[in-house]
């Protein structure tokens, strides 16, 4: 089950987002655990990556796994964890990038879905492994 709570105000693609979580989680064997994922504003993800990870900006992206003391809302049962989505964010750097908010917003969820199954990029070898997980999703949903 994927349970978005959408804090950020309007935001269209959401049902988009569902779908694509349920195929990867499927395709990554987790289908089976739930997935929360909240969409909140610019000043509120500011706040928690200067809480979680002592930056004081804000990001597009932050994942929380479950079983993780940090989990700001909170996830119960079998949970994968909680993902945190920066719409007004995402959509600067999709301007930035020169896509459009649909494409950026669909990556940036794959990327924070990857981590909480449990991928990074702190290694050479992890990050490519990781862009190719990344670009394999994104080639389902082109």
């Amino acid at each position: 089950m994927i349970d978005i709570t959408n804090l950020s105000g309007r935001l269209q693609y959401v049902n988009s987002l569902k779908k694509i979580g349920k195929t990867i989680l499927d395709k990554e064997r987790k289908g089976h655990l739930a997935l929360s994922v909240v969409l909140l504003k610019e000043s509120k993800m500011q706040e928690l990556n200067r809480t979680y990870r002592g930056k004081d900006k804000s990001t597009n992206v932050l994942s929380f796994p479950s079983g993780n003391d940090k989990i700001p809302s909170g996830v119960e049962g079998l949970g994968l964890g909680e993902l945190v989505l920066c719409p007004a964010k995402i959509r600067k750097d999709a301007v930035k990038y020169g896509i459009t908010f649909k494409a950026e917003l669909c990556r940036i969820f794959i990327h924070g879905l990857l981590h909480l199954i449990g991928h990074d990029h702190k290694k050479d070898a992890d990050f490519k492994k990781m862009s190719q997980k990344e670009e394999q999703y994104l080639s389902l949903i082109s």
